[in-house]
Formats: structure tokens, sequence, C-alpha cells
């Protein structure tokens, strides 16, 4: 592990930069895409991978537990679980046994997007940028609430699925006092459940 990822706090977050404010423009854009007619949802199943919806369905693949340590001798665990048939992924990061964020991947149109609950404070959301490799998943910050209260932020991440039992996350993280700080994480599947 590269020595930046000492940023990480003993809750298994980040370190960055300060200064970023919420969009209010994504609040609408939020809106229209729960307007999205549900029937096309159940239809990308069918329809031919591409863009976003490769990304996605790397994303489905992460289903169960994954694990990696952290510098403080922790473990931080993923799990990741569908829900509403497939049509959304739910991951929750995990410290002494202890949720500390959730979020939710989406397709809205072609575009895969993410909104992350996090623990400080926080609400980023991401879309992800399009990829030649659908093992690469690279996530760019949209918009987020609570950052003129919280400026403390995951910014941006990018995930790789290097085989069925590995994976690597790569976080940029701004808004602290440190300034921007990239960690890198190694994980291991433990299991294929959550």
């Amino acid at each position: 592990m590269r020595t930046s990822i000492l940023a990480i706090t003993a809750t298994g977050c980040l370190a960055g930069l300060t200064g970023y404010q919420a969009q209010a423009a994504d609040a609408a854009d939020g809106h229209a895409a729960m307007q999205m007619d549900m029937g096309a949802s159940s239809a990308r199943s069918t329809q031919a991978v591409g863009g976003g919806e490769a990304m996605f369905q790397t994303i489905r693949k992460l289903v169960g537990r994954w694990e990696a340590p952290l510098p403080n001798k922790k473990t931080i665990v993923d799990t990741f679980q569908p829900f509403d048939n497939g049509n959304y992924m739910l991951h929750e990061e995990w410290v002494d046994g202890k949720q500390i964020t959730s979020s939710v991947f989406y397709m809205v149109g072609s575009q895969l997007r993410v909104d992350h609950f996090c623990d400080y404070g926080n609400q980023p959301r991401y879309t992800a940028k399009p990829s030649a490799d659908p093992s690469v998943v690279n996530l760019q910050f949209r918009s987020a609430t609570d950052l003129d209260t919280h400026p403390r932020h995951f910014h941006s991440t990018t995930w790789h699925l290097i085989d069925a039992t590995h994976m690597t996350q790569d976080w940029e993280v701004l808004g602290g006092p440190k300034g921007r700080v990239m960690v890198h994480m190694d994980f291991v599947r433990t299991a294929t459940s959550p």
C-alpha cells in the first residue's frame, strides 16, 4: 500500500482539500431521473452491453464481501448486494463491525451513477466516466449536499476488478486539512454473499 493511505482515519475515511460547494442543479437532475419509465429499467437486462451499462455489469459482479487492510491494523469490509431485480446495487463499508458508509449504483439512460452517503456528513454523487475497459469503473464527482458544513469528501474514485477475487480502489479526497490525498486499497473477496 502507498504511504498516503495513512490519511485514512480510524473509521476508514480519508483526508483532503477545502472549498467545494454543492451544485443545486443536480437536485432537478435527480428528480428527472426518478421520473424515468419503469419499464425501461427492466428492458436494460436484455439490451446489448455498452458504455455505462458495461460498467454496471462490472459492479454487479462484485456481489459479496470484500476486505482490505488498513494501515492502523484494522480491516475495511465492503459488501455489495443487488435489489429491485438487479436494477440497483447497494454498497456498504464497515470497520470494526460498524457501518460507515452506503452507496447506491444505478443507471440513468446510458450513464452509470452513484449516490454516496458518507460518514464525513455529506452526500457526494458521481457519474461514471466512459471507459474502453469495462473492468475499470472511474467515478467522477457530479455534485454533493452538505459540503458547506462538511467540506472533506470523496471526490473521485477508480475501481479495477482484476479478477473474480481481487479488486483495487483508488480514492481522491478533497476538502480536508492535509490537501489533496490519494489512497490505494487492495481488496480480496472473502464471500460471494454479503
